[in-house]
């Protein structure tokens, strides 16, 4: 019996696990009735609409005490999860790496492969897991889009958004 309490713990550090495919129990694929019936119970979830290049789509958003903590965007006919944005910081990769981080941290642990840039954001490609991490362009000097040279970016820039 004094097992069932750290067994529970476990089953949910795991949930924060970022995966290439899932997180929270959340996965790529999955369909978007599923993911509202089991997730429904534990979050406040709104279906809103997210802008992507002057272009609407539905997003539901999901939040824990109001906090926006991540959004699950379904595929086009609306009926499996598509991708995952990741705005909490309780999510982390197996190597510690979340929302809240720095590009440091990010080099430190990972083998940066890519850099994306699209609609103002920057967004890094590591080896090592297949999602993306959006890093705070407040930080990024204005000077830097010139040549958008990734070495040339401070280590202190914070991550501000994961995408499975």
């Amino acid at each position: 019996m004094k097992f069932a309490p750290i067994l529970i713990l476990l089953l949910f550090a795991n949930s924060n696990i970022i995966k290439n495919d899932s997180v929270d129990e959340v996965k790529l694929g999955m369909d978007i009735s599923d993911f509202l019936n089991t997730k429904s119970p534990l979050y406040q979830i709104k279906k809103e609409t997210l802008n992507l290049e002057g272009d609407d789509y539905p997003i539901f958003n999901v939040y824990e005490n109001s906090e926006l903590i991540y959004a699950v965007e379904p595929n086009e006919n609306g009926e499996k999860v598509w991708r995952i944005w990741l705005y909490g910081q309780r999510f982390k990769t197996d190597s510690g790496i979340g929302v809240g981080n720095t590009l440091g941290d990010l080099r430190n642990e990972y083998t940066i492969s890519d850099i994306s840039t699209a609609e103002g954001s920057i967004v890094v490609f590591v080896n090592e897991i297949e999602v993306g991490f959006d890093l705070r362009v407040s930080q990024v000097d204005i000077e830097w889009w010139n040549n958008m040279n990734l070495e040339e970016l401070n280590d202190n820039i914070k991550i501000d958004l994961i995408i499975i």
